[in-house]
């Protein structure tokens, strides 16, 4: 008997990550007996910030964050997957995109990763919370500082995930918003007054959020949303579906984001999750098989969705059984991430974030001066490696 072909890929610890994965080698193993495949997980914050090199040289297949394909290029580590799917399947991805997120992996020409998850920075809220303040949905951030207010009367608070890697997130989302995105090329910064903007507008919110929210990534505030009473809306996190879904402790609902720009809807930072193939991939073929099966819409919306995955089709975005699942988790969202900001993703990105993260975390607990702030986050940027912006 032949020896099994072999697949082995890292994703996030996390059902959105997970589960949604390895539930379901079983039914591609069904239909294709000679591939087995493998998944382990790393965490959240690997996710977001460890090196995709060493990944590189054990795994075949690495979800990774955007962000991560132009050093996955520069360096080698990642190989354009055009050739193992097929053009066709890269252009149906693309028409079937949930905003840029397909677009998001394509880089000086190759594609370095597949849209197998679809996300940006939401909004959400509890209902019952929201309806004993007698309160709407925010529609402007004025509105958000005013349900703030309200929550603090009635020994409620709303709360805004800002650790350093979602302090950097809120910076990028609100200069978006406010019409200053962030130029793609290293040294082009934002310029002080527009940055200096952002910087207060953050700075007034998470100082109406909970305390902890400095402390907090998105998943830890939804895990205390869920299981007290305390919170009673987020108005900028990466949407997690599973939190709004039956089994939930208690259900979270998502909306569009509210910022203080003159669209309130645009400029969210949009992230999401992609499989992208390693340079150590040998069974090519066996590997576009099965990155063919996942990214299927049929079974995006199917059993990727009901595994606990996010998915990346718009089709299953739009679909009434995955929504009617999900507390309409997909559609009420789906204009931000329409109107979504794509980030920079030439190498030396990836550091920038992280350590433009930790000066912005630093400004949010009164470290330092919003000026130092300023200055560090431009000096970063301009030292930022270029190998290959685009």
């Amino acid at each position: 008997m032949p020896s099994p072909r072999i697949i082995r890929g890292i994703t996030w610890d996390h059902p959105r990550g997970f589960d949604c994965l390895a539930a379901n080698v079983p039914a591609f193993h069904t239909v294709n007996p000679d591939i087995q495949v493998v998944w382990e997980r790393r965490s959240l914050k690997q996710f977001g910030e460890q090196p995709i090199d060493a990944l590189a040289e054990r795994y075949d297949l690495i979800v990774v964050d955007h962000p991560f394909v132009g050093h996955g290029a520069a360096s080698g580590c990642l190989v354009d997957v055009t050739a193992i799917v097929g053009k066709q399947t890269i252009d149906a991805m693309l028409s079937d995109s949930v905003g840029r997120s397909s677009e998001s992996y394509h880089w000086n020409g190759a594609v370095y990763g597949l849209p197998t998850d679809a996300a940006s920075q939401v909004a959400s809220y509890r209902p019952d919370l929201l309806t004993a303040l007698d309160r709407e949905v925010p529609q402007s951030f004025e509105d958000v500082l005013a349900l703030a207010g309200a929550a603090r009367k009635a020994g409620k608070t709303i709360a805004t995930p800002a650790c350093p890697t979602d302090a950097m997130s809120l910076i990028l989302s609100f200069t978006a918003n406010l019409g200053h995105p962030l130029d793609p090329q290293p040294g082009r910064f934002w310029d002080k007054q527009a940055l200096a903007e952002a910087l207060a507008y953050v700075e007034e919110l998470v100082g109406a959020s909970h305390p902890s929210s400095v402390d907090w990534n998105p998943i830890q505030t939804y895990e205390v949303m869920s299981r007290s009473d305390d919170i009673v809306y987020v108005p900028f996190a990466f949407g997690y579906s599973n939190y709004a879904r039956a089994g939930a402790v208690k259900p979270i609902l998502f909306t569009n984001v509210a910022g203080p720009g003159t669209d309130p809807t645009a400029g969210a930072l949009l992230g999401g999750a992609g499989c992208a193939v390693t340079k150590s991939a040998t069974d090519l073929e066996a590997i576009g098989r099965y990155l063919r099966f996942v990214h299927d819409p049929a079974h995006q919306r199917g059993a990727y969705f009901e595994a606990g995955g996010q998915p990346g089709s718009r089709a299953a975005w739009l679909d009434e059984h995955v929504n009617a699942a999900s507390n309409n988790f997909f559609r009420s969202t789906l204009e931000t991430l329409d109107k979504s900001y794509l980030r920079p993703r030439f190498d030396g990105f990836v550091p920038f974030f992280e350590e433009g993260g930790a000066v912005i975390n630093a400004r949010l607990r009164g470290a330092i001066s919003r000026e130092a702030a300023i200055e560090q986050l431009q000096y970063l940027y301009g030292h930022a490696t270029l190998t290959d912006a685009a």
